[in-house]
């Protein structure tokens, strides 16, 4: 048997014990050492994005091979993996022209069937990615968030030189900031209303760092950035983001809609102006072809979650009602759901 989280409902969730999973024929079954706690979890806690109920959530997750079924060839038992949550069915239009995260008949672990908020989980073996031995098991938990932001990266396409502000400097927002970075950005602004936030954002190189609340928030960004910014980053999930980088936003600008908003969130676009400034909107999904490259950003050095401040949650309902309603400790950064007890770094999870 094994304990897990399961949401039933709108604000409806509780802790099971239920039955081991058994793998099928190309499946392994994963001892889960850590799973983020995803901005798409509470959506789905709160009923404001697309899951199939019951469901055991969590999407950003790893841990060890304990289980392989009969046809499993790659991997065998005690191997270390990340899990790339999303399966795509490879037949439909978007599969055959290589856009498998607009797939037609999308799967998603964690979202569609059961995920990394349990104990143990089974998954297909083509979604099991190993990890180098200079990896921990417990990061595992930041590859699926850091091979959505690489994707949003080929997306938007920082040019070296290249002025970037990024709106939001949560977990997704410091990725993007470190990537910003990789890619050559000259200088990197960041809008953030929380003062921790900020701090850790500039821990990270950001170049400056002011608040949304700014009255002359256009204008300082302006002054620190000669020409304004060519690439604007939406990681906030809300439509007052959005209508700031539109307003900051200098000719020829692009802005990336990255982050999830809520299903009710909308934005206004003044049409004429944004006709003669040619700016350019894109938005970003999933993670097509990306999880290798995020866990060889991880493990190497390149993306850190070094200055994060990461909130360690058990099993436990009190615990996650506390991640589900907001009201976990001042400052946290990151959840990540520790079914086991394990060590990294000398110290006790």
């Amino acid at each position: 048997m094994m304990r897990a989280i399961e949401i039933t409902g709108k604000h409806l969730f509780s802790v099971i014990t239920t039955d081991l999973p058994v793998p099928a024929d190309n499946e392994v079954v994963i001892k889960v050492s850590a799973c983020g706690v995803c901005g798409t979890d509470i959506h789905i806690y709160n009923a404001q994005a697309p899951a199939s109920l019951p469901l055991i959530p969590g999407h950003e997750f790893g841990g060890e091979v304990v289980s392989c079924g009969k046809k499993v060839k790659r991997l065998t038992f005690g191997n270390r993996v990340a899990v790339d949550p999303n399966i795509s069915c490879g037949v439909c239009e978007y599969c055959r022209a290589g856009r498998i995260h607009l797939c037609e008949n999308l799967r998603a672990i964690g979202v569609t069937m059961p995920g990394g908020f349990a104990q143990y989980v089974a998954v297909p073996e083509l979604q099991a990615y190993l990890l180098p031995d200079s990896m921990h098991a417990y990061d595992a938990a930041f590859v699926e968030p850091v091979s959505c932001c690489v994707h949003g990266m080929d997306i938007i396409d920082i040019k070296p030189g290249e002025k970037v502000v990024i709106a939001g400097s949560g977990a997704i927002g410091l990725y993007m900031l470190q990537l910003a970075k990789l890619a050559g950005a000259s200088k990197i602004g960041i809008i953030e209303s929380l003062p921790d936030r900020q701090a850790i954002a500039l821990q990270y190189g950001a170049d400056f760092v002011i608040s949304p609340k700014d009255p002359v928030l256009r204008e300082k960004i302006m002054d620190s950035m000669r020409g304004g910014p060519g690439v604007l980053i939406e990681c906030a999930g809300s439509a007052d983001a959005l209508k700031s980088l539109l307003n900051i936003a200098p000719k020829g600008g692009r802005i990336l809609l990255f982050g999830l908003a809520s299903k009710s969130d909308a934005a206004e676009i003044k049409l004429q102006e944004f006709f003669h400034k040619e700016l350019k909107l894109y938005s970003s999904l999933l993670n097509p072809f990306t999880f290798q490259r995020a866990i060889d950003l991880i493990s190497t050095g390149k993306i850190s979650t070094k200055h994060f401040i990461i909130q360690n949650v058990p099993i436990d309902f009190s615990e996650m009602d506390k991640v589900y309603t907001g009201k976990q400790l001042t400052g946290t950064l990151k959840n990540i759901l520790v079914p086991h007890q394990i060590t990294k770094q000398g110290v006790t999870l």
